[in-house]
């Protein structure tokens, strides 16, 4: 069992306990995803199985695709709607114009500050802990991160001011890097809007290659895991610009020698004929040499 499962990761589970239902029903100890999803999202979780978990960081190179709710007027100590409201404001002047205005400032590059609420690690303690012992983060200095928004579009706003307990609300489609804290960039929003905003529903769509049109739910896949695993065959093309098949090469690789091929990607995907082999294999100078190789016809349930 080498592979990968799109799995449809449901609100109120975080994506450890989704690795370890993985884990426990299919009875395989090596498991691990691409990219957390928060406990309150739900959406594409793609769950590395067997020999596949040693392609995470390939996979989780891909953009991400999300669909979130932003709620403005208010702010929340965990930029979500399961946190304490910490600051509220006037929404009176929030419509699609000024929004969709408030978005082009955050295209593109941007520094972001990660929610205090992350598995984010500081002096070696996660945020989160440090938050639940009392901290908040006028006292941390949270570390900030480079990420990249290539797409983000107000695709709705709804508003009524008939109702008094109301708060406009808009929906979100976007495109970011991996690492991009959708609650933070919901949070930015809203502070530079004036009147403050908290995620309140978020849905991730596609992450890397794989998207949520093929997702699969947890018992979908316990019932039939066969036909949810993408197998090695198919996960490797995910990773290299090339595949090629040669037996003499995989030999080669599979001793850790370097080997010649008729290829000009930088890295490639070899194969043996029988597809029981196979190696990532990075061009040095005239030569490729093996980064991983993978033993297919073997057990791997260590």
């Amino acid at each position: 069992m080498h592979g990968v499962l799109n799995v449809l990761k449901p609100p109120g589970m975080t994506s450890h306990d989704a690795v370890a239902f993985v884990r426990r029903e299919l009875q395989i100890k090596r498991v691990g995803h691409t990219g957390t999803l928060d406990p309150a999202a739900a959406g594409v979780l793609p769950i590395c199985v067997g020999q596949a978990t040693r392609l995470v960081e390939y996979l989780q190179s891909g953009t991400k695709e999300y669909i979130a709710e932003m709620t403005f007027g208010f702010e929340t100590d965990t930029c979500d709607a399961v946190g304490k409201t910490i600051a509220e404001g006037d929404v009176s002047s929030v419509n699609l114009e000024t929004l969709r205005t408030t978005l082009d400032s955050f295209r593109g590059e941007i520094i972001q500050t990660p929610p205090l609420f992350s598995a984010i690690k500081k002096d070696g303690k996660k945020l989160y802990d440090l938050a639940r012992e009392g901290f908040s983060d006028d006292e941390i200095e949270i570390p900030t991160r480079g990420v990249t928004i290539s797409g983000l579009h107000a695709t709705q706003f709804f508003a009524d001011a008939n109702k008094s307990q109301w708060r406009p609300r808009a929906i979100l489609k976007i495109e970011c890097s991996g690492g991009t804290y959708i609650r933070s960039l919901v949070r930015d929003i809203g502070r530079t809007l004036g009147c403050g905003a908290t995620m309140t529903f978020l849905v991730r769509t596609r992450s890397g290659a794989f998207g949520i049109e093929n997702a699969k739910t947890l018992e979908e896949i316990v019932s039939d895991w066969q036909s949810a695993l993408l197998p090695m065959q198919g996960v490797l093309p995910l990773c290299v610009p090339a595949t090629i098949i040669d037996d003499a090469a995989m030999s080669q690789f599979a001793q850790g020698r370097k080997a010649a091929l008729k290829c000009e990607a930088e890295r490639v995907a070899v194969w043996n004929a029988a597809q029981t082999q196979a190696a990532l294999a990075l061009r040095s100078e005239s030569f490729y040499k093996p980064e991983k190789v993978f033993f297919l016809d073997t057990p791997d349930n260590a």
